[in-house]
């Protein structure tokens, strides 16, 4: 069992837990109204929850000497936007949490609360709806890395320049699957667990012999950002460059004598297991390091890297939405705002000529 399939059963036995002790009526909330979600963001949901009706027995008047699994949708029933307010308040001043985490979590009081309302139409209102907003301001930078800081990168990963005579030992062996990766993050902006649970068949090069123009590679994922009711996949795609690189990389593959299947992992370790992504993120650290000298690019990060370095020359931000797999406008348009202040201010530097 590899150490993501670990990591997963953990994290079921972990939700399992916490909804055994919530109450009653949020079960069909986490194993009906939630069957889109990832187990992470069902746990931390949960985790949120548990959080909150802990407080509200321990706080709120309605319900005294109430254990978290007694309560029902009747004492819920009486809470009111003041009271989540005083929830807000006590998360801030008493627990000094982040206005990013206080929201997130009256975030999920308000989704427990749609769904009662809107899906079981078993409670009349949603308190949280009428209760303080918390403003969150949004970031006007993003940390990423620009086209020739990425060029040093893959030519690290494709050399070896500045890795250690131990990390060299090994470098043949794994180079052409690291720039693979690399590359694709940086050519597609896939998402680290999207990358990781690439098959071989779910790659796709589409040759037009008439008209080269019509050429596609792509591959099929599920997108987290997405609602995948249907649980059917996106075409994420790539560039010719990407293509050479993962046809190199499964050329070697099939010359050191394995046989290829459609169900065969994309990305594999030297035992031919499939790459973690525990593997793939510390794997992006030690090239960052070692080419930049930087620990702050992380995988995450490689994905900034595509979507700053997309927009910048492409200048849409629908496509660069699309293409990043994001739901709401809101997450692309951080990249869309942070370019457009890089160059502005690039452009202020010589604003005393500019001014005659």
């Amino acid at each position: 069992m590899d150490m993501d399939k670990k990591k997963t059963d953990k994290n079921i036995e972990k939700f399992n837990n916490i909804v055994d002790s919530l109450p009653e009526f949020t079960s069909n909330f986490f194993y009906a109204g939630m069957t889109n979600k990832s187990i992470l963001t069902a746990l931390a949901y949960a985790l949120d929850l548990q959080y909150f009706f802990s407080f509200a027995i321990n706080n709120y008047e309605y319900f005294p000497e109430k254990g978290l699994h007694d309560l029902t949708l009747n004492d819920i029933s009486k809470i009111t936007p003041v009271d989540i307010d005083a929830f807000t308040r006590w998360m801030a001043k008493s627990q000094n949490l982040s206005d990013k985490t206080r929201a997130r979590r009256r975030s999920s009081i308000s989704a427990l609360y749609e769904y009662l309302v809107n899906t079981e139409r078993k409670l009349n209102y949603n308190p949280v709806v009428k209760s303080t907003k918390i403003e969150i301001d949004e970031p006007d930078y993003v940390t990423y890395i620009n086209m020739e800081q990425q060029d040093v990168l893959l030519n690290c990963i494709e050399n070896g320049v500045g890795l250690t005579k131990k990390q060299l030992e090994y470098h043949d062996a794994v180079k052409s699957r690291d720039k693979a990766i690399v590359f694709l993050f940086l050519d597609s902006g896939l998402r680290v667990s999207e990358l990781a649970r690439l098959s071989i068949g779910d790659v796709v090069f589409e040759e037009n012999l008439l008209d080269e123009s019509k050429n596609q590679n792509y591959v099929y994922t599920l997108r987290k950002g997405k609602k995948q009711h249907s649980k059917k996949p996106s075409k994420v795609f790539f560039s010719d460059e990407s293509k050479a690189y993962i046809t190199e990389y499964l050329e070697e593959r099939t010359c050191r004598g394995e046989k290829l299947k459609d169900n065969s992992p994309l990305f594999v370790t030297k035992d031919g297991t499939r790459l973690s992504v525990r593997a793939i993120q510390d794997m992006v650290k030690k090239y960052v390091k070692a080419a930049l000298g930087r620990s702050d690019i992380s995988v995450h990060k490689l994905r900034s890297s595509f979507a700053m370095e997309f927009y910048k020359h492409e200048k849409n931000i629908l496509v660069l939405q699309e293409r990043m797999g994001h739901k709401s406008m809101a997450a692309t348009n951080i990249y869309a705002k942070a370019s457009d202040k890089e160059e502005a201010v690039i452009a202020s530097q010589n604003w005393r000529k500019n001014k005659k």
